[in-house]
């Protein structure tokens, strides 16, 4: 853009149009110069008119940051997302005239909604001076709907400005489980999988993570009662913050309101950055706090505490959660109710707790799992044959078999004893991804019975005929071995071919040698291990106590 710039710069150049800038230092606009004076060093001051010199030039200036600041209205913050509101929230929301001259404020409107109020210094109209700021003191309380959207509103110098609001309302659910009966933990991964007609199958996973569900049974007794019925009249189509029961840590020391850091355990248990977490003494008092940070030992919360906390007072992670349309609840007596709660977290914020631990053993690229079934339970195993019936009801029937092998299934129950043996099998979880990834599994039973001596260096063994030659013909999904022995040595061969000896054993040759002698003295099992899918995506786990669970588990072979 090209213009003429004036000889001197001042505010009645229209560069400097509607900015407070100093006056000329002389009279009159029509002054072609500037004035100097000069008093001969005595006497009357004399002004004298100096001529300057103008020229015009083409060309435009260039922005600075000068402009990117000044010249306007700002709002700090613009926005005010609370997220999720559990206890009363406070924020500041600063307005800054960062003109270089007054500015008129003619309009201001608070929001109306219930369960929010601001605080503000000045009323319309007034007159925003120079580089003036103003500060707004927003407060959100627990009342009012469970989402909002509102906005604080500003007419200044003609122009309307917003400063949004919004975040949820979140109600904490305090009612325990009551640990006579179980507590269950599901998750459930989604995954495609497309099965071809040879039997191979191709898988893709559907969901990053896992959804999450809890429920138990709690009892109350006495005005519990009716707080937990209220609770539910009030709020029971929305979301709660519901503690992770079985991830409690009791406090051994007691807290001071304005600490920066909550010593626990956090090793083994549900927190993350930017969750929640819950300390709490009875139903009625507790305090919601966000974590900003985890250490080994402790939560560093994003702000301190509110509150004195005394010694042995818990400490739950939270979730967000929703409850079902309907709730069945029991009167035992007048005084004493039962309920029975299902719990769905929220898919997005939930963290479902996996963690990132490698597998500690593999093979041919695949995890191996050595961890025995729990036997106290039947471990059942089912056959199942992909064939078409073809039987028009008159007369005999065709059985046309597809090609691939007869899938099998195995369910059975593990125990975990300790908090880290948890750990380890949610990490487990983690690496499967529900029916996605696929590991090896030992059968646990003795699928072949040893007959003779295996000396060191030999790689077959000789075992009792069981028509594995002639019946199974060593297809890939049933070629795996898993040699145990009693003093706890075990080896791991794939099996390359069977011999029939005709004197009622069969060898079966394998890949390796083997460094030691086996024999039926020192054999404890020789199992086949299958490479297996879990049948399900949903896994679900139930919690004894907050560190004794057991799980059951269904398992598919698959071929790759």
């Amino acid at each position: 853009m090209a213009y003429g710039e004036p000889a001197v710069i001042t505010a009645l150049s229209q560069f400097n149009a509607g900015r407070a800038v100093p006056s000329p230092n002389y009279p009159g606009e029509s002054t072609p110069g500037a004035l100097t004076f000069d008093d001969q060093g005595e006497g009357q001051i004399t002004f004298n008119d100096v001529a300057v010199d103008s020229f015009n030039f083409s060309g435009h200036r260039e922005p600075t940051y000068f402009d990117d600041l000044y010249f306007r209205i700002h709002f700090m913050p613009g926005q005010i997302n609370l997220g999720n509101v559990l206890s009363v929230q406070t924020e500041e929301v600063r307005l800054w005239n960062a003109f270089l001259s007054d500015q008129e404020m003619t309009g201001y409107q608070e929001p109306s909604a219930e369960g929010m109020s601001i605080q503000a210094p000045v009323s319309p109209p007034y007159t925003l001076a120079a580089l003036e700021e103003l500060s707004y003191i927003v407060t959100v309380s627990v009342d009012g709907p469970p989402q909002f959207s509102e906005e604080i509103l500003w007419t200044i110098g003609g122009v309307n400005y917003s400063v949004p609001i919004s975040g949820q309302r979140v109600v904490v659910f305090p009612f325990g489980p009551n640990w006579s009966q179980q507590v269950t933990e599901s998750l459930e991964w989604k995954t495609d999988v497309i099965r071809s007609f040879s039997g191979k199958e191709a898988r893709e996973a559907l969901r990053s993570k896992p959804r999450r569900q809890l429920a138990y049974r709690t009892t109350l007794e006495g005005n519990l009662v009716n707080q937990f019925q209220n609770i539910l009249y009030g709020w029971q189509d929305r979301q709660y913050a519901l503690p992770v029961w079985f991830d409690k840590w009791i406090m051994p020391d007691a807290i001071s309101a304005g600490a920066t850091s909550v010593p626990t355990e956090t090793d083994g248990r549900s927190f993350f950055k930017g969750g929640l977490a819950l300390l709490i003494t009875d139903t009625f008092t507790f305090e919601v706090f966000e974590i900003d940070s985890i250490e080994s030992d402790r939560l560093i919360p994003a702000k301190p505490l509110e509150n004195d906390w005394p010694r042995l007072t818990r400490l739950y992670p939270l979730n967000l959660a929703t409850l079902p349309s309907s709730i069945p609840t029991q009167r035992l007596t007048s005084r004493v109710l039962t309920a029975n709660l299902e719990f769905r977290m929220d898919p997005v914020k939930t963290d479902p707790y996996l963690p990132a631990i490698p597998a500690a053993d593999t093979h041919n690229g695949y995890e191996i799992i050595y961890r025995k079934p729990n036997w106290a339970s039947p471990v059942q195993h089912e056959f199942e044959s992909d064939f078409e019936m073809l039987d028009f009801d008159i007369g005999t029937f065709t059985q046309v078999q597809n090609p691939g092998f007869p899938r099998q299934m195995r369910t059975f129950q593990w125990v975990l004893k300790n908090r880290q043996d948890i750990k380890d099998f949610r990490a487990l979880l983690g690496r499967l991804k529900g029916r996605y990834t696929p590991a090896y599994l030992p059968t646990w039973h003795s699928d072949f019975i040893l007959a003779d001596i295996t000396t060191p260096g030999s790689s077959g063994l000789t075992v009792k005929h069981a028509q594995y030659d002639t019946m199974v013909d060593v297809p890939d999904t049933q070629k795996t071995l898993l040699i145990r022995l009693r003093d706890g040595t075990q080896f791991l061969r794939t099996i390359v071919g069977v011999t029939e000896q005709g004197d009622g054993t069969e060898v079966v040759s394998t890949d390796a040698e083997f460094p030691v002698e086996i024999n039926p003295q020192n054999i404890l099992m020789i199992s086949l291990v299958h490479l297996c899918c879990l049948r399900q995506d949903g896994v679900t786990i139930n919690y004894q106590s907050d560190s004794v669970s057991t799980v059951e588990i269904t398992t598919i072979v698959v071929d790759g």
